[in-house]
């Protein structure tokens, strides 16, 4: 009668030992793809922010100049130069303001984003 076949011991731990280094390479890589996919995102995500401060800075220089402007005709006090007004995070200063005639620059800011807008008045 013939003996059982027996595994040497040292096949066993071999084998589980390359399972292991395949198991952790395969997640290796698919923490690579990962990581490569979400940064374009954030840099999008990124964007979009500067984007829409970028417009809040614009209407925010855009709301001073018809505040000039309506002082300019007469319907409300002329803002002095370096006055600020802050609105839901957005900032309007009136850097420079003309007294009768001139160029107006008024600035707005929202984050990181500033705007600058100059008019002329009469």
């Amino acid at each position: 009668m013939s003996k059982p076949h027996r595994n040497l011991p040292d096949q066993q731990p071999s084998r589980r030992g390359v399972v292991l280094i395949v198991v952790v390479v395969i997640m290796a890589i698919l923490a690579l793809v990962v990581a490569g996919s979400v940064r374009p995102v954030r840099d999008e995500a990124e964007l979009a922010t500067l984007r829409v401060e970028t417009t809040r800075a614009f209407y925010s220089a855009e709301s001073g100049a018809f505040v000039v402007m309506n002082a300019t005709m007469g319907f409300i006090p002329m803002p002095a130069d370096g006055d600020e007004t802050v609105l839901d995070g957005q900032t309007v200063r009136f850097v420079q303001v003309p007294n009768g005639g001139g160029i107006a620059i008024i600035e707005g800011t929202s984050g990181d984003a500033t705007r600058r807008i100059e008019l002329t008045t009469e």
